[in-house]
């Protein structure tokens, strides 16, 4: 599938998740889509600034994308572990890591043989979380979920200086070993930012 399609696809899917959402989700939802990157590192030095208690990193199934970052980063860290917590917003409960995600995390150090899916409606979001989110789409259905703690929802790749960085992780599902390898990769760049949201 090429890039142009994979955007286009994208675009379609949140365009109509946010005709699916309530009046006020839905104008929070378009006013982040909206926001310029400059705003974006603002509100996340703010943040930081106030000592997030805890990490909820959020894909889709929490079956990749979600649980490699948690496993990655709970093993740079593994003082902050119990501060890291993974989910998705369409995840079943207990799912076993996706068969790719199984072959291509142990090439960066991480097994997820162990790993059970957590849906997002399961974690009690509180006032000292932090919300990762790997795409646009998560960050519309995590907005449209708790919408009083959207400013303390993010993009994955938040923060990035360049400008012409993407500040998403497209999802691999499906889509191979290489279109995983090349995510997990962009998973292991931005780790080292996320664990310094929670410094202890």
């Amino acid at each position: 599938m090429s890039f142009i399609l994979q955007r286009w696809r994208a675009a379609r899917r949140i365009a109509g998740l946010l005709r699916s959402l309530p009046g006020p989700a839905r104008r929070v939802a378009v006013g982040r889509l909206l926001e310029p990157a400059t705003a974006r590192r603002r509100r996340l030095a703010a943040v930081i600034a106030a000592h997030p208690e805890r990490l909820i990193i959020v894909c889709h199934g929490n079956i990749m994308r979600s649980a490699f970052a948690v496993a990655y980063l709970r093993q740079l860290a593994p003082e902050r572990a119990a501060r890291v917590v993974g989910a998705g917003t369409h995840a079943t409960a207990g799912r076993a890591a996706q068969d790719s995600a199984l072959r291509v995390a142990p090439e960066f150090g991480v097994s997820l043989a162990s790993h059970a899916a957590l849906p997002l409606a399961s974690v009690t979001v509180g006032a000292g979380d932090v919300i990762v989110c790997m795409d646009r789409a998560n960050e519309a259905n995590v907005i449209a979920r708790y919408g009083s703690y959207a400013e303390r929802v993010f993009l994955v790749g938040d923060g990035v200086e360049n400008a012409a960085t993407d500040r998403v992780v497209v999802d691999p599902y499906a889509r191979g070993d290489e279109a995983t390898r090349v995510a997990f990769q962009q998973v292991v760049e931005h780790a080292q930012r996320w664990l310094a949201v929670i410094r202890e």
